[in-house]
């Protein structure tokens, strides 16, 4: 059986950045899972 990567801290914070509407990127590390914010924003023309 493979251990859980996740744990409930992660999954708070990730939940708490997807509420907000920004996407999250979960990156498998040694000591678990890196989770990077990502905001996209629109770039209007002048």
């Amino acid at each position: 059986m493979q251990k859980q990567l996740l744990t409930e801290k992660d999954i708070k914070s990730a939940e708490a950045v997807l509420t907000k509407g920004d996407r999250i990127e979960l990156i498998p590390i040694k000591d678990g899972v890196k989770i990077i914010k990502i905001k996209r924003e629109e770039i209007k023309n002048a």
